[in-house]
């Protein structure tokens, strides 16, 4: 699916507070169909508490959310919650699999949510596993499988569905090296196929190597001038 050059996610004017303390002070940030973000900057700089107000799961203080051009922070809760499941994948740093559920009865989840038929949907969900090297493992609990092949069935499950953008907070950090790598080559490799947009929070150097651009987070504020999209070719 081809969404084309448009910005899939914008923010601006974003400002949350915890209580006297403001994790984000006033940030704007557009980013593009098929574009890779790395959101970077140490534990303590509003890094996700950005990516949660851009995700809906936050209401903004202040400012306004834009997903594909419509505002969503305004909304009612079920309604950013019905967004995130048909528009949007997640991906954070303990995977968050079901554990009583086998890997592709996890992938295939968000279908199932979505009123998929369980054979269509288990399908698809193997068909994907399979491209991430772990459809071999579909029968398998959580218990049952490395760290890094359980971020990987967290990654076909945030992209099971084709979302216009997939939300990723530390993918790779209870990961060694080598898993790291593995999960993010499938995530970016996927999204590249859908050309689903991927802000991915992290304070590493070889993570954001992954990525297209990357934008610095310090005390609530991007510190990175281009915090907007660059021009389109």
């Amino acid at each position: 699916m081809n969404r084309g050059p448009g910005i899939t996610v914008s923010g601006r004017g974003l400002r949350y507070a915890y209580g006297r303390d403001e994790a984000v002070g006033g940030v704007d940030i557009d980013v593009r169909s098929g574009e890779i973000v790395a959101l970077m900057g140490p534990s303590g700089s509003g890094k996700s508490t950005l990516l949660h107000l851009l995700a809906g799961l936050l209401t903004p203080d202040h400012g306004q959310v834009h997903l594909s051009g419509e505002r969503i922070d305004h909304h009612t809760e079920r309604a950013r919650a019905e967004a995130r499941l048909r528009r949007m994948g997640f991906v954070f740093q303990f995977g968050d699999l079901v554990p009583e559920l086998t890997l592709v009865e996890n992938v295939e989840l968000p279908l199932r949510l979505l009123g998929q038929r369980r054979s269509p949907a288990r399908r698809l969900a193997l068909d994907l596993m399979a491209t991430l090297d772990i459809a071999d493992l579909a029968g398998r609990r959580l218990n049952e499988v490395s760290g890094g092949q359980a971020q990987r069935a967290a990654v076909a499950r945030a992209l099971i569905h084709s979302p216009e953008v997939v939300f990723a907070d530390e993918p790779t950090g209870s990961l060694d090296t080598l898993a790291g790598e593995r999960v993010l080559e499938a995530l970016i490799g996927a999204a590249r196929e859908t050309r689903a947009a991927v802000i991915l929070v992290t304070h590493e150097m070889s993570v954001a190597a992954f990525a297209d651009r990357d934008v610095q987070m310090r005390d609530g504020l991007l510190r990175t001038p281009a915090a907007h999209l660059p021009e389109a070719p």
